[in-house]
């Protein structure tokens, strides 16, 4: 930690869109002084001079799954992958750095890479051998297995899916290797399971991602045992007591999709463990209420068209987790313990379902600060952002999704009633009504990084990936996407007492940028790079 630092000839775009040159003073974890540099006082102490660079308040991610994305770095890492072939060279390379391990695991290839997938049972057979192996796309809602995990999991033609959850099968109702949503378990729960250094190495690795981006804050989506990479708490608490964990965290306990009546008792005792610890607090609830559109589970107002094309399938709406009576009276119950409730709503009949359970909760028992928040929120109408504001629920968005790229265009759009296509990622609705905007990554779904997302929240678009805007009309400024990564999220996962924005008695969460910002097209945004983070004041990254 710096005892007494002053980084100076800075322009600070939230506070007066980069206008003048000023000076921010750090004394230990806090900010003490903003002045213009005309009224800069001699300094006492370090001075690092900006030279007419940028200087951020630490960004936050207000939904991350960072310790998984830890692990998978070490892992078979699929996430780079930019077609279906440099895939298949990942998973070939990791086989062969790795041969005594037992399983192959990994994440993070596309579906869209994928649209044959007649062919991918026979593929990974060929590369993994008599392995098993698992691989979860990137949006963690489908596997990939071989052979060898399928006898393992006793999965064969007369296997049923489970519920909720899909066995893809190839024409002759054999399993093709591909496994959706509940069906992932079947394999999923075979995996040998996580040791607790893996799942530490795991959190150190991902937090030093993350400063490397300049965040300094985040939302950890799930704490509990959903999948083994989300069971988490012991990894936190090891690292609060270590000292290991400098930044800021959020963490949302798991709700469990079966009896969740019968968890409330223990989520609030398991809130109650970090209640003295100011680094973590678990202050919400993850409740995981549908699928996703582009394996049509995401539950939908309109019936998806049939993917055969055939005219014949039977009406799907998607799907959703609970069952919404069996469900309400719990979101009551959360509500009324003062848990913010952390949803992830995907179809616009999920927003509507699980929005009406908040609706009514509140009318129950009316509470002055509830963070309640919608994660996703692919679709929208009118309706359901008027209602959202009505409601005070923060949209906890994900920008970067909000793009024409591959799987939208190939897996997504096609499937869906045309009367659903003009209302993806209504940001800027959103924000015309009212609705609070956080954003986050959902990482390793996607990038973690804070401008990534703002380039496509501002351009709509993202630089190889698409040629033309998607919905540009719902298109952010600037000044608003930057809010949005930064005091926006901190606002969501409750650390906006202490971080977020530029301010004295704030923590001295900054990024310093490697240019000025008004220099930067948004064409361009994407290109920005991190030269410095400060966490509490001390130096956690410098680019060299």
């Amino acid at each position: 930690m710096t005892a007494q630092l002053t980084i100076a000839d800075c322009t600070l775009p939230l506070l007066d869109g980069g206008a003048r040159r000023h000076a921010v003073r750090i004394s230990g974890e806090r900010i003490t002084e903003i002045v213009p540099m005309s009224e800069l006082a001699p300094s006492r102490g370090e001075v690092l001079d900006a030279a007419g660079r940028s200087l951020l308040p630490g960004f936050t991610d207000a939904h991350v799954h960072l310790v998984e994305s830890g692990i998978e770095l070490a892992r078979c890492d699929l996430s780079s992958s930019r077609s279906r072939a440099h895939a298949l060279e990942l998973i070939d390379a990791y086989c062969r750095r790795t041969p005594d391990a037992d399983w192959i695991v990994g994440r993070g290839w596309s579906l869209d890479h994928f649209a044959d997938t007649g062919a991918m049972l026979a593929e990974l057979d060929r590369l993994t051998g008599a392995r098993p192996a698992y691989l979860s796309n990137k949006d963690g809602h489908s596997a990939w297995v071989n052979s060898a995990a399928l006898r393992r999991a006793g999965i064969a033609r007369a296997t049923p899916d489970p519920d909720g959850g899909r066995i893809e099968r190839d024409a002759a109702g054999a399993p093709n290797g591909l496994l959706h949503e509940g069906a992932m378990l079947l394999v999923a729960e075979l995996i040998p399971p996580l040791d607790e250094e893996t799942r530490f190495a795991g959190l150190l690795a991902g937090q030093e991602r993350f400063f490397s981006l300049g965040i300094t804050g985040w939302q950890e989506a799930i704490v509990g045992d959903f999948v083994p990479t989300t069971d988490v708490e012991r990894s936190y608490r090891r690292a609060i007591d270590s000292g290991a964990l400098r930044g800021q965290v959020t963490g949302n306990l798991w709700l469990p999709r079966t009896n969740p009546a019968d968890a409330v008792e223990e989520l609030v005792e398991r809130r109650a463990a970090f209640a003295d610890e100011e680094r973590f607090r678990a202050s919400g609830v993850k409740i995981m209420y549908d699928g996703v559109c582009e394996t049509l589970t995401g539950a939908v107002s309109v019936p998806y068209l049939d993917p055969t094309g055939s005219g014949n399938a039977e009406p799907n709406r998607g799907i959703t987790f609970f069952d919404p009576a069996e469900l309400a009276p719990v979101v009551a119950e959360l509500h009324r313990a003062g848990f913010d409730l952390h949803a992830h709503v995907i179809g616009d009949r999920a927003t509507d379902e699980f929005l009406a359970m908040v609706e009514a909760a509140q009318a129950l028992s009316p509470a002055r600060d509830r963070r309640h928040q919608l994660a996703h929120l692919q679709l929208l109408n009118p309706g359901l952002i008027a209602r959202m504001a009505d409601a005070g629920v923060i949209a906890n968005v994900q920008p970067y999704w909000a793009q024409a790229d591959a799987q939208m265009v190939e897996l997504t759009l096609p499937f869906l009633d045309p009367s659903l296509h003009g209302h993806h990622y209504a940001f800027r609705s959103l924000e015309l009504a009212g609705v609070p905007l956080a954003f986050g990554s959902d990482w390793p779904v996607t990038t973690p990084n804070p401008f990534d997302w703002m380039h496509v929240a501002v351009n709509r678009s993202y630089p190889g990936d698409s040629t033309e805007p998607f919905l540009p009309a719902e298109a952010l400024s600037r000044d608003s996407a930057l809010r949005a990564a930064t005091s926006g999220a901190a606002y969501a996962v409750r650390q906006d007492g202490l971080r977020g924005r530029l301010e004295p008695g704030l923590l001295a969460d900054l990024v310093l940028l490697d240019t000025d910002l008004r220099e930067v097209a948004d064409a361009d945004l994407h290109a920005v790079q991190v030269d410095r983070t400060f966490a509490r004041g001390e130096l956690v990254f410098e680019r060299h």
